[in-house]
């Protein structure tokens, strides 16, 4: 499931080619036991609910074994409500809202890392490491850059550190200019950014122009398809390291004709995880879930692959620039 038209879409296109790739490779090499694995899609775009309506028609009229998403966040809540009924395994590759996974449903795994997982990294990264004192927090009005400011901002209370300066922008309008004057008159360290990646790369202009010169930190979805981080910090997957070109990489570019980002990166290890799953002990959903419960899949393209008694992945991201 994905939350936008893939035809209009770019993110949902590249989450889809993801998974198709990862699943024409497992049917090129025999399928699981013999059987081939067939990848049926639903996209929750529409009125509101509509993600509730597409998994339950995954659910009950095409009877599938699992639910692999890559959804924004209020999508993935939806997906969620319906397999808790269901019990059926729901896999998610794009969503990092950390109440999807303190839910505690045993069906629900996630393959990137949370808002609290990618928050813990930055408190480290900032205060920890590189000992600053005073940061600005800056983040858009959408619901998943909302969520994850949200529980940065938790997170740095419950550590005891002082409540940073926060703006929140119009993504539909963004504009920075009181931004870039507070910084220009306060003593402000750093700033950490959860918002898009193309608002990222405006700020980033505005800001040198401005002749403000601060280190910036940015969180994991904003780094979902971009080449040139322009010198931010990122949580990064481990991937963005390897220098050679790696498999997945070049089977993607060669089939799509472009390169694929982050998005389309935890959407291949997502289906491959499930595959192997799927592989080891069948599609009987309480065999399916101790087996995800317990797996450790070393062949991920952004890292190694094991889950926490939460069903989020074990953090296995770095810090970038």
């Amino acid at each position: 499931m994905v939350s936008e038209n893939p035809d209009t879409d770019p993110l949902s296109r590249e989450a889809i080619d993801a998974a198709q790739l990862a699943v024409d490779s497992v049917n090129d090499s025999g399928g699981i036991n013999g059987l081939k694995v067939e990848l049926i899609i639903r996209a929750s775009d529409g009125d509101w609910g509509a993600s509730s309506i597409k998994s339950v028609e995954l659910i009950y009229d095409e009877d599938v074994h699992a639910i692999v998403g890559s959804l924004e966040g209020r999508d993935a809540h939806l997906v969620e409500m319906a397999i808790a009924k269901a019990h059926i395994i729901y896999l998610e590759t794009r969503a990092t809202d950390s109440t999807l996974s303190e839910a505690n449903l045993p069906w629900f795994f996630r393959v990137l890392p949370s808002d609290r997982q990618q928050g813990e990294k930055f408190i480290q990264e900032i205060f920890e490491k590189r000992k600053m004192n005073k940061i600005a927090l800056l983040n858009t009005d959408n619901y998943d850059e909302q969520m994850a400011a949200n529980m940065f901002l938790r997170l740095l209370r419950d550590a005891g550190h002082s409540t940073p300066a926060t703006f929140t922008y119009d993504q539909e309008n963004p504009d920075f200019d009181e931004v870039i004057t507070s910084l220009n008159s306060s003593e402000t360290e750093g700033i950490i950014y959860f918002g898009k990646p193309v608002h990222l790369e405006g700020f980033m202009n505005k800001m040198r122009n401005s002749g403000v010169d601060l280190p910036v930190f940015a969180s994991l979805a904003s780094l979902q398809n971009k080449n040139d981080n322009n010198g931010v910090v990122y949580v990064c997957p481990e991937y963005v390291f390897q220098k050679k070109e790696l498999p997945f990489k070049e089977s993607f570019e060669l089939r799509y004709g472009y390169e694929p980002g982050i998005i389309a990166a935890y959407s291949y290890d997502g289906i491959r995880v499930l595959l192997e799953a799927i592989k080891n002990v069948g599609t009987e959903t309480e065999s399916l879930q101790k087996e995800l419960s317990r797996i450790s899949f070393p062949g991920g393209f952004t890292g190694q692959i094991d889950f926490d008694e939460n069903g989020d992945i074990i953090n296995n991201t770095v810090i970038c620039n």
